[in-house]
Order: structure tokens, then sequence, then C-alpha cells
């Protein structure tokens, strides 16, 4: 809440200033203006939620080149016991990408590059095994692709994978049957399982996943199928052939999931991409689609996800993902094919905000390093890293929430503001003073140059710049009348780390007229 630094905060026409902290509480796309916390922002654009700040993101740089020419569609990690490489497919070829550079081009003559995968062990070795529904599918063993023989289906019609109870089991294009392979085998004859007659809404199987409900994998691990018209089908077991052994838990209703990348493993939970939100498994099952709305991970921007799924859902691109290192999970959000953002919760705190400037078609780690494929031009960059967007600048915006600054329905004249940030650099900014829930963004956005910093006995004591961290406090002229503000403050940053922590206004207090 606010706190008043004048103690004359009642007296018409008097001056007074007040201080409000960093919206570390993030991005809020679902409460009304006019009742949202002050800790909350209405946008913040480029700009982390953290503990006690909000900060500015990390850059992204080049790491390998030469992946044809359009989309890089998908970006995956083969994590062999010993053996790590960054798989990579464009257009009709798949590559090798772990190093920096040039790709090395490992696959050719494919129909396309959107590749569903799962990591699976066998007493053979580790393997990558991918499927696109219009190949047979291959895996990886950690040196070369192999192309398994599968009978009893037809293999160039699976479409997408996950292992669960030590088997392989497949969705194929269109159709509500899925498939299996016996246990701990990556080929061999490929056994049905038919959900049809429980699925009263009809459609395809979009999505298979194994669910872990007791933080562990084990013999009580779930299967789910989540349809096309989103139905969420759960059996417990291990072998659908055995009735014995293979049981039916429910069918539930969730939202419709988006794009064959929907279901996302993170830790023993199932996250799966729809069109009323992003779900967990384990906080919305078994409740019905309506009354778990508010269960949504997205919650806090509810209609701002709805509102991108509604307009978005048919682009190809859409995929979460959790990045430990950075303590955030990511939702990948195709504009166009060639403009992407990424919504960002951070994992601690449950706070948003949204990446903007990083076209990917696609996501992976590696290392544990967060990549990306970009959605045109065959790069793949690196992403979380350095302070510029491959040197270009990062612009970013923050929109705190609208603040009556302690005195609801009076009116005030505003004229200054002082944002308060941390940095090892002079940040070159702009404000606009949003008032009674206006929305103006200045259109003159400065840029800061770039940080040549101080290099220790060779520069001059006390004439060059040294790059700690300080904290820059300078007032700016604005004015408005009216009864509630925020100030967006709007900046393009190249080469300096910034933390947001708070910001100060100094107003003349009116009368409720």
């Amino acid at each position: 809440m606010l706190q008043p630094l004048l103690d004359n905060s009642r007296k018409t026409g008097t001056s007074q200033s007040g201080s409000i902290p960093a919206p570390v509480r993030g991005w809020n796309a679902r409460d009304s203006l006019a009742n949202m916390p002050e800790d909350f922002a209405v946008e913040l654009e480029n700009i982390f939620p953290n503990l006690t700040s909000c900060d500015l993101r990390s850059g992204f740089a080049s790491h390998s080149t030469g992946n044809g020419s359009g989309a890089v569609e998908t970006l995956v990690e083969y994590a062999g016991p010993v053996t790590r490489k960054l798989l990579s497919a464009a257009g009709s070829v798949i590559y090798d990408s772990s190093a920096e550079g040039a790709s090395t081009s490992i696959a050719t003559s494919k129909t396309n590059a959107r590749w569903q995968t799962t990591m699976f062990g066998t007493s053979g070795g580790n393997f990558l095994f991918m499927v696109n529904g219009a190949d047979a599918p291959i895996y990886y063993n950690g040196s070369a692709f192999v192309t398994p023989t599968l009978s009893g289906v037809t293999a160039t019609s699976i479409v997408n994978v996950a292992a669960h109870q030590r088997r392989l089991f497949f969705v194929f294009n269109s159709s509500l049957i899925f498939g299996y392979l016996p246990v701990v085998s990556v080929a061999g004859t490929v056994s049905t399982f038919d959900i049809g007659g429980l699925c009263k809404k009809g459609g395809y199987i979009q999505a298979i996943g194994s669910w872990t409900r007791d933080g562990g994998s084990g013999p009580d691990d779930l299967f789910v199928a989540i349809t096309s018209e989103g139905e969420c089908i759960i059996y417990s077991g291990n072998d659908p052939s055995n009735a014995d052994a293979w049981s039916l838990v429910g069918v539930f209703n969730i939202g419709k999931p988006i794009g064959r990348r929907c279901v996302e493993k993170v830790g023993a939970d199932l996250i799966v991409t729809t069109q009323d939100g992003a779900i967990s498994l384990a906080a919305f099952l078994p409740i019905d689609q309506v009354g778990g709305l508010g269960q949504a991970i997205t919650t806090n921007i509810q209609n701002e996800f709805m509102a991108s799924s509604k307009a978005y859902s048919t682009v190809f691109g859409w995929q979460s993902i959790h990045y430990p290192q950075g303590s955030y999970s990511l939702f990948n959000i195709p504009l166009t094919t060639t403009e992407s953002v990424q919504y960002i919760v951070n994992t601690q705190t449950g706070a948003w905000c949204k990446f903007t400037g990083q076209n990917a078609a696609c996501w992976s780690l590696f290392n544990d390093d967060l990549y990306f494929g970009a959605q045109d031009g065959g790069v793949i960059y690196k992403a979380d890293t350095g302070a510029s967007d491959n040197s270009a600048n990062i612009d970013w915006k923050i929109r705190p929430a609208f603040s009556y600054y302690g005195s609801r329905g009076s009116q005030k004249i505003f004229t200054l503001c002082r944002p308060h940030f941390t940095t090892n650099g002079t940040p070159a900014f702009a404000i606009d003073l949003n008032l009674n829930f206006s929305n103006i963004n200045p259109t003159n956005v400065p840029t800061t140059p770039t940080l040549s910093a101080a290099i220790w006995d060779t520069s001059k004591w006390d004439e060059s710049y040294w790059a700690d961290e300080v904290t820059s406090q300078a007032w700016t002229t604005v004015f408005g009348i009216g009864e509630c503000a925020s100030p967006t403050i709007r900046g393009a940053t190249n080469s300096i780390t910034l933390s947001f922590t708070a910001y100060d206004m100094i107003w003349q207090q009116g009368s409720a007229l």
C-alpha cells in the first residue's frame, strides 16, 4: 500500500509526495483497473518480477546458423548417460546444433520439421524417439539416426509419442486410437487401444502423457490422453491388453488443447496449454471445466491468455517449457509466422510478465541452458545471456497499477515522478502519465548507449566509468489532473543491467469535485 512521505496529506493545494514499491506480484490481466492492488502491473514487458524488484530480462546471442533459411521448428536435447546433443529441425533436414557456429546436417529428406519427441532407455542404450505424423518414426542413439521396424500400424501416421510405465505410447493422425509397444522396446509390433467410446465430444487424440501423482515415477503413474475437444481420459495400469492391469480412472473436461506440444511434464505434474489457460492436472482434476478456471496457472493473466488463444491458436509454435535456472516457466505465443511473444511466470512467486523481441518457433534446454529456434533465418539463439538481443537493444516497459495515492475520489494535480533503478549504467527512459485508467505510451523512447566500463590498472582513476551497480534517481516532469494515475516508463537498453525497485510521485491535493 501507499506510504505517504509527508504529514499534510489531506491539505488541499499543498504539495505531497508518496512512494509505490515495484510491482513484484507481476502482470495482472484479470482484475479491474480500479481495484488492482498497487503491487501488480498493468503491463510488464521484458521486465521480470523477482522477489524484491522487477528486473530487466537478460538478452540472447546467436548460437548456431546454417539451419536452412526458414523457421527452426524443432529444438530438442538428446541426453544420454555421457553424451548430450542439441538437435534441430528445419525444412526437410535435421541438424546437430550442439556446437557454436554452423550446424551439421545429420538427416535429410524429411516431410516436415515438426517433430514430437521423448527420451527412452532400454538395455540397448538411451534413445531420442521422434515422430512427425508424415515420416516413419526415427530415433537417435547419440551418434546416428535409426528407423525402427514398427508393424501392425501405419507408422507414418504416428504424430505424438510419450513414455509411460516402461513403454512407448503413440498418437495417430485424426484418430481416437492410441498405440503402444512391448515393455522397454523401441521397435516391434504396435498394439492399439480404442477410447472412442468414452469420447462424447468426438475429435481425435491430440496429446498423451504420464502423470505422477505421488511425486516420483512408479507403478501408480497414470496414463493421460487429451482429445482435440478437451476431454481428458485417464487410465491406471501398465498393460492396455490386460483388463486386470489397465483400468479407467475417469473422463474429465478441460479446455481444448492448443497444438501438439500442449503437454509439458514439470516434476511430477503435467501442465496442459488449453484455450482456457494453462492448467496443472494436479491442481485441476477432478474439478469440472467451469469450476476449474480459477485454478489455471494463468489465472492472473486470464483475459490476455484467452484473447491470445482465440486469435492465434492455429499458428504453429505454441509450447511451454520449464527453465529451472531462470526460476520461470515460459509459454511461447506465436502471433504470426515471423513474430512471437512469451508469457513468463516466476515459479517461486507465481508472478507474470511478458517477453518480446524473441521471435521463437520452438524452445529447448541444453546442458540446463535455454535456447530457441528462430521463426526465420535458420538461426538458433542462446537465451538468458548477456545484456543485449544479439547486439540490438532490449525494449522494456513498466506500467504499474493505478494508484489513488491515499485519497480515492479526490482530484490531484500531478507534477513530478521519480523511478528508482539499480543499474550498472545510465538507463535512458521516457515517462508518460496515465490518468483515470487511460493508456498512453511515451512516443519518444531514448536509447541507452553501449556501456564501456573501465578496465582495472588501465583506465584513469576518477575519470573512467566503473561498472558497479548504482542507484539511479532522477525526477521527471509529468503533468495531469485526475483521481488516480499510473506512470508508463519505457526504455531501450543495451549492455547494462537494470532493476526497478519503486517510484515516487509528487502532486497537489484537490477536492472531490
